[in-house]
């Protein structure tokens, strides 16, 4: 045999070797597994559930859906499962709570006696840190935006703005505060009225430098437009990954403004209702929105009528504070307002 031929029999052996490894890797559920992506769970909005042993997405569709046949939708909802029976322990898949609110009549919705999920689904909200709240009282201002820095009337990111403290705890260079406004909060409710502060958040602020008369900080992300009189506080921390409970213990609730002042809560707007912490109530809890009638909340009292409440929506506790929650409505089957019931 020729010296060549002996020198390149086992280089094509071994060319022909790996591309065959690499096939097999491919085409095996391993190499599903590994070409599977996970969702950014710090980015992505919605419900989520980790894989446990022993799950098929047969399974799992009887679980959240009530229905074995509803696995195709399961599967088309996480589009990176390529194959419907490698499903494996440890990844995230999404999915969504089935509410009863399309499946039957309003008016037998609220009959019905809701069957517990054995099963636990995380809802994850990055954005929970630009969302406002309602607190009794307005929260100390750390200082006031006085202007921007080449005088815009409208501030946003990138730009420089001067803060004049207000001295209640002094700046520290690098740290990252947020700006925000407040404004007064009164809804009726039944006979009396509910009272509080709402705080909006605008945007984030890092503080370069200080001095005796101001401090001078960047824009890092803008929310809402800043202006100048806007407020300045510490970071506010809050959970952007919440445990959902979908048959949370009823709550006697009233849902009191948008956080924008809208006169139609759609679906996905955040809203405020008037119960929180000292109610037991829970991020993550989910809770029916009800209405008397097609026309007015069932607390608006009238002629002494006793109007039993139909479901019009649900809704998902982001945040709680002492006497408030901040909440995002997640579904709709009429025109959700202020002043309607949630339960």
């Amino acid at each position: 045999m020729p010296v060549h031929e002996r020198i390149f029999s086992p280089l094509v052996f071994l060319i022909i070797f790996l591309i065959c490894s690499c096939l097999c890797a491919c085409l095996s559920p391993l190499g599903a597994r590994e070409r599977l992506e996970k969702f950014d769970t710090d980015q992505d909005t919605g419900f989520y559930y980790t894989i446990k042993k022993g799950d098929t997405l047969w399974d799992l569709s009887q679980k959240f859906y009530n229905s074995q046949w509803a696995w195709p939708g399961l599967w088309a909802l996480n589009k990176d499962i390529k194959n419907p029976h490698w499903i494996y322990p440890g990844n995230t898949i999404r999915v969504y709570l089935k509410t009863e609110l399309k499946k039957q009549p309003l008016e037998k919705q609220v009959l019905k006696k809701p069957v517990p999920m054995a099963v636990v689904t995380r809802f994850n909200y990055p954005a929970i840190h630009k969302t406002g709240f309602i607190r009794e009282a307005q929260v100390p201002a750390l200082g006031t935006v006085v202007r921007e820095k080449d005088g815009n009337i409208m501030m946003a990111t990138d730009d420089i703005v001067y803060i004049r403290p207000t001295g209640q705890a002094p700046f520290i260079p690098g740290h990252r505060y947020q700006i925000y406004s407040t404004s007064p909060v009164d809804q009726k409710v039944g006979l009396s009225h509910y009272k509080g502060i709402r705080h909006l958040v605008k945007a984030d602020l890092e503080i370069i430098e200080t001095n005796t008369r101001y401090a001078t900080g960047k824009i890092k992300n803008t929310y809402r437009d800043v202006v100048s009189g806007d407020l300045v506080m510490d970071f506010y921390p809050r959970q952007t990954s919440l445990e959902v409970n979908a048959h949370p213990a009823p709550v006697d609730a009233v849902l009191l403004c948008s956080e924008d002042d809208n006169v139609l809560v759609n679906d996905y707007r955040i809203a405020f209702i008037n119960k929180g912490i000292q109610d037991n109530i829970q991020p993550g809890n989910i809770y029916t929105i009800k209405r008397g009638n097609q026309t007015e909340s069932i607390y608006d009292v009238k002629a002494g009528l006793d109007i039993a409440p139909v479901a019009a929506g649900r809704l998902i506790v982001l945040h709680t504070e002492p006497a408030s929650a901040t909440v995002m409505v997640l579904s709709s089957t009429q025109d959700i307002l202020p002043g309607d019931i949630v339960n």
